[in-house]
C-alpha cells in the first residue's frame, strides 16, 4: 500500500501511528529520500492478517518530470497495489486539498497510465484541526465525482484509522493483477545519468571555489543543515563522491 499526497500532509505521522515504523519527522519537505516501510496489524479484520504500508515522501509539481525526487519515488509507486492519497484537510499551510490531490493525480498519470489506474482511497487527515470540516464538504463531494472512499482521519489522535485500514485490507483482498500490457519501453541513458553525476569545479571573480552537479544539488535541497544526522549524512555522500580530493586537485 502506497501513501501518497503532498509532502508535510502527514504521511509519516500515519505510517508511525499504524505500525512499528519510526520516521524522523520534521517541518521540511524531504524528510526521507526513501519510502519508510511499516508493517500494519489490521486488528479487528483478522487476528494474523497483516498489509505492508509504504509512505512515499517528496511528490511535488513537476515531479513526472525529476523535480524534487520525482522519479525515485514514482519508480516506487510502481510496486504497490493500492494507493491512499492523504490530503490535509486542514488546509493550515495555505494549500487547497483539493486542488493538492489533483495535482499529485496528475503527476501519477504523466508517468503512469497504469499506476493511475491503481486502486485509490482518499484519507482526509488533520481532521482535528480548525478549518479541516469547511474543506470536509469539498473533499466529499470530489470522492463522490472521482467514485472513491474517502475516509475523515487524524493521524495524532487516531480518529478514524482503524476504519481506514479495515478499508484498506478488504481492498486488497479484492485487489485484481492488471494484466501486463506492451507498452513503450522506457530507455534510460546510461552517459544520462554520467552527466547528472557529473561534478564540476570553477572559480568565482572572488577566487573562491563553487561546487555543482545536478545529484549534489539535489541533495542539497533535501538536506536539513539544522539536523545534526543529515548533516552527517550530507558529509559522508560529499566524502564519497570524491569532492575533497576534486578540491585538493583544484
Amino acid at each position: 500500500v502506497g501513501l501518497v499526497g503532498y509532502p508535510s500532509v502527514g504521511k509519516s505521522s500515519l505510517v508511525a501511528s499504524v505500525s512499528a515504523a519510526r520516521p524522523e519527522i520534521a517541518e521540511y519537505h524531504f524528510t526521507t529520500i526513501t519510502p519508510v516501510l511499516g508493517v500494519v496489524n489490521v486488528g479487528d479484520y483478522g487476528d494474523e492478517k497483516t498489509f505492508v504500508m509504504a509512505d512515499i515522501p517528496g511528490l511535488i509539481d513537476g515531479a513526472s518530470e525529476g523535480v524534487g525526487l520525482g522519479h525515485d519515488f514514482l519508480r516506487h509507486v510502481e510496486r504497490t497495489k493500492v494507493i491512499v492519497h492523504i490530503v490535509d484537510a486542514s488546509g493550515m499551510e495555505g494549500r487547497d486539498p483539493v486542488d493538492d490531490y489533483y495535482k499529485i493525480n496528475k503527476e501519477l498519470k504523466i508517468y503512469s497510465e497504469k499506476i493511475a489506474r491503481r486502486p485509490q482511497i482518499l484519507a482526509c487527515n488533520k481532521m482535528d484541526l480548525p478549518g479541516a470540516e469547511e474543506n470536509y464538504g469539498r473533499l466529499k463531494e470530489l470522492a463522490a465525482a472521482e467514485g472513491i472512499a474517502m475516509f475523515p482521519i487524524s493521524a495524532a489522535t487516531k480518529q478514524g484509522v482503524q476504519e481506514l485500514i479495515n478499508h484498506v485490507a478488504k481492498v486488497l483482498d479484492e485487489y485484481v493483477e492488471e494484466p501486463e500490457e506492451e507498452e513503450g519501453v522506457k530507455v534510460y541513458d546510461a552517459n544520462a545519468e554520467e552527466d547528472k553525476d557529473a561534478i564540476t569545479i570553477t572559480r568565482d571573480i572572488s577566487g573562491d571555489f563553487v561546487v555543482s552537479g545536478k545529484s549534489l544539488e539535489k541533495l542539497v535541497a533535501m538536506t536539513n543543515f539544522g539536523n545534526d544526522e543529515a548533516v552527517r549524512r550530507f558529509q559522508y555522500i560529499w566524502r564519497i563522491k570524491g569532492i575533497d580530493k576534486l578540491l585538493r586537485e583544484k
